[in-house]
């Protein structure tokens, strides 16, 4: 029987035995194989409603237990204890990344639900480091439980600098929105305060939006995006007939009510896809007549710049320094246009209004001066003169000193003379600070001359300028490090809030001690991060597998159907790599 078994099922008893030695080999699999399941299902908690006890549901560990009979579900306790293990090796890497911080920037900005009792801050941290290479870094979400004022805004900011051993004399100052409690909290602790551009273009725009001619015909338009949104059989129409019309870009749908100049980007999708809406006979009621179609083209054309200008801004490779040339271009293309008509006329005036009040913002010129790519260049900072920005620029740098280099071993400062020696001792230090006023002076003065005899291209980046010339220019460079790490807008504090609303509203988050939920919001942050990050690898990898695929062989590009994605958010400029510490790694 056994030599019959052998020979005529000969497959079958391979398949037995081969079963029988992968279940034994999965049975001595160690437990620490599975940390990277472990961690993955940790996440996925995170990142959704699903409470910690759901591990104990019975018909998930029969579907865990079919996978891999092996594989033990972590319990509620071990998950809360991972969570903080995350948070506290993540923030001792942060530690040591900031070690040797001298000045940073912060990005704060806060989410508040609708109907929720609470709020959510979040703080990323800005900073160049030694070799002129800008590093963003996320501090943390912290829910905050109390109302948001400036106060509890500026204790719950303070305590998370602490977290990370930042003391406040080294922030220079904060990006955000509008927010007065925001702004408020900053001016208490004497703070710059630079507001996002993307916000400011995103309220010029609105304004202009709520003009009476306006508002009317963006109502027709946002009745078909509402239509579109409720309907799936009269979406899948409508985009079938866009793609049998070879309309391309996004269909008319409804923008969420926090996109930057999402009315604009609407009416921009509306109008590419009016040939779709003329077509189908269910759509005739979403037309427009003549004269709304002709005021629609021309909100369209009118704001396209400044919406070209709010995706410049939402990139992580942006700089504050452009901000002052973007309101310039800005400010030269409206006032280009008729001033008769009234759209014409209304973003003039608010563009003109919020340029004039970022040149009177120090950070702003103060950037724009240190990047050599806009430096001294004529009509960016319309009736002001680079003279008064050298005036500013000379008394920064004098009340800070380059960085001795001396060993440690230097005796103590002498002690302070008496007061009868005091006089002397005012001279002296009068005339010192004279000398180093003038090196200051010689450092504009070669500065100017090197920027105007050759400037940098504009697809460059600024701190290659600044990690080949900081000897040169030691006091100036003290000035780019302090005000090129910081980005246009605080977009990437708002991508953070994307899915607060889900977890906030949930009854069994609502259960949860602050400080538990505070380590969720940080580990699904850091998740979502990761992920991004390694998506953007892959598509980078995608993209130059796929050009070279295409050279050798055309098959291999009909299998991908010569898709191919490019990379996120280069923009050219190297030297610009924003580096983020995660702690899954």
């Amino acid at each position: 029987m056994i030599a019959h078994i052998r020979s005529a099922h000969s497959k079958e008893l391979s398949d037995k035995i081969m079963s029988r030695a992968s279940r034994k080999s999965s049975s001595s699999k160690p437990a620490s194989s599975y940390s990277a399941a472990n961690d993955a299902f940790i996440l996925s908690i995170c990142t959704s409603n699903v409470s910690f006890r759901f591990v104990k549901n019975e018909f998930f560990k029969k579907f865990v237990r079919i996978l891999d009979p092996n594989y033990k579900l972590i319990s509620p306790d071990a998950i809360r204890r991972k969570l903080i293990e995350n948070v506290g090796d993540y923030k001792r890497k942060i530690k040591v990344e900031l070690r040797d911080m001298i000045k940073c920037f912060i990005s704060l900005d806060g989410w508040d639900g609708k109907n929720e009792n609470s709020s959510i801050y979040a703080v990323y941290l800005y900073f160049l480091d030694s070799n002129f290479e800008r590093k963003k870094i996320l501090l943390g979400l912290r829910q905050l439980e109390k109302k948001g004022t400036a106060n509890n805004i500026g204790d719950l900011t303070l305590e998370m600098l602490k977290e990370y051993d930042v003391d406040i004399s080294k922030v220079i100052g904060g990006l955000t929105d509008a927010g007065s409690n925001i702004k408020s909290f900053l001016e208490k602790n004497d703070l710059f305060h630079v507001h996002c551009l993307a916000h400011s273009l995103a309220l010029i725009l609105k304004n202009a939006s709520e003009m009476p001619s306006i508002a009317r015909v963006l109502t027709k338009v946002n009745r078909l995006a509402s239509h579109l949104s409720r309907s799936k059989s009269g979406r899948t129409t409508f985009r079938e007939r866009s793609i049998a019309l070879k309309l391309e870009g996004r269909i008319p749908l409804p923008f969420c009510v926090t996109r930057w100049g999402g009315c604009c980007l609407l009416a921009k999708s509306y109008l590419a896809h009016y040939q779709s809406i003329s077509s189908l006979s269910n759509f005739q009621c979403y037309l427009l007549d003549a004269s709304e179609k002709k005021t629609l083209e021309n909100f369209v054309e009118y704001t396209n710049p400044y919406i070209e200008s709010i995706a410049q801004a939402e990139t992580d490779s942006s700089f504050a320094s452009s901000l002052l040339v973007q309101y310039a271009s800005l400010h030269h293309f409206i006032s280009a246009q008729d001033q008769r008509n009234h759209l014409v006329h209304c973003l003039s005036i608010e563009t003109l209004e919020r340029y004039t009040k970022y040149l009177e913002n120090d950070v702003c010129l103060f950037a724009t001066y240190a990047d050599p790519r806009y430096a001294y260049m004529t009509n960016v900072l319309n009736t002001l003169k680079w003279e008064a920005v050298e005036e500013m620029v000379e008394l920064y740098c004098e009340s800070f000193r380059a960085p001795s280099c001396q060993p440690a071993t230097t005796p103590p400062p002498p002690k302070k003379m008496k007061l009868a020696e005091s006089n002397f001792l005012r001279f002296v230090e009068a005339q010192t600070e004279s000398v180093n006023s003038g090196s200051t002076k010689k450092e504009i003065v070669e500065y100017e001359s090197l920027i105007q005899s050759a400037r940098p291209p504009i697809q460059s980046c600024p701190l290659n300028f600044w990690l080949t010339h900081s000897t040169r220019f030691p006091k100036l460079s003290i000035l780019a490090s302090h005000f090129l790490s910081i980005p246009l807008s605080s977009a990437q504090v708002e991508r953070l809030f994307s899915r607060c609303g889900e977890l906030m509203s949930s009854s069994r988050r609502n259960r949860l001690k602050s400080i538990t939920v505070n380590d969720m919001l940080l580990n699904a942050a850091l998740g979502q991060m990761s992920l991004q990050e390694k998506k953007e690898d892959e598509d980078s990898s995608v993209s130059e597998s796929g050009d070279d695929s295409e050279e050798e062989s055309d098959s291999s590009a009909d299998d991908s159907n010569g898709q191919t994605a490019p990379p996120s958010d280069s923009n050219g400029q190297a030297g610009s790599t924003v580096t983020i510490i995660d702690a899954t790694n």
